[in-house]
């Protein structure tokens, strides 16, 4: 694979090493280091580093992943949802995956929203089972919510996204109304995020270009 995966290709990903355990074969394009490291877990769940973290989500499209930041996140601004490392001294795939949800934030939020908005969705970091929504599962879910919105051709106004979310909510029949009204409030705010992203990107390419040639 080269550069340029799209949100849902990676949270496919995340499911993969998720369920799987054991040596994956993710293909020629990782680093060796990554296969190696996912080959040394055999039997057991899957770890990664913050090196691996930084890695995955700069495969991304339009990505800037720092270790830095991310530690920095870890231990200070979302250090009560993120938790220690679970695995050894790396970091569980549902860490991982509330990191790159934390990253999309970003671009739109402060922390002080940030926290706000996976706190109304995810609890104790150390017990993934008392959150609403899981945290690979929330990230696939807004991955795969813009990847159909864009499809579509629509201008993605407001009520449209809204629309698109409740609809795919309303499908699921193990969440509540109190808590599908949480999951869908946090769904629309990451797929603005998502769509930040893309359109601040495209804004500096057309920077780029004000004194060149189109």
């Amino acid at each position: 694979m080269a550069k340029g995966w799209t949100r849902l290709i990676l949270a496919e990903i995340l499911e993969t090493l998720q369920h799987s355990k054991g040596p994956h074969n993710l293909g020629e394009h990782f680093p060796e280091s990554f296969q190696k490291l996912l080959d040394k877990n055999t039997g057991a769940e899957i770890g990664l580093t913050m090196t691996n973290i930084v890695w995955l989500g700069n495969q991304l499209e339009s990505a800037d992943y720092t270790e830095p930041a991310l530690k920095n996140w870890v231990k200070r601004e979302v250090k009560e949802y993120i938790g220690a490392p679970q695995v050894g001294r790396k970091y569980s795939i549902q860490q991982a995956a509330l990191l790159f949800i934390v990253k999309d934030l970003k671009v739109l939020l402060d922390f002080e929203a940030i926290r706000k908005v996976i706190g109304s969705i995810f609890n104790n970091p150390v017990d993934r089972t008392d959150d609403i929504i899981s945290p690979v599962v929330f990230y696939k879910a807004y991955a795969c919510l813009y990847e159909n919105l864009i499809a579509q051709r629509e201008i993605l106004s407001e009520e449209h996204i809204k629309e698109e979310v409740k609809a795919y909510i309303t499908r699921d029949p193990f969440l509540g109304e109190n808590e599908k009204g949480k999951v869908i409030r946090a769904l629309v705010v990451a797929v603005f995020a998502v769509r930040t992203t893309y359109l601040k990107t495209l804004a500096y390419q057309y920077v780029d270009r004000i004194n060149g040639k189109d």
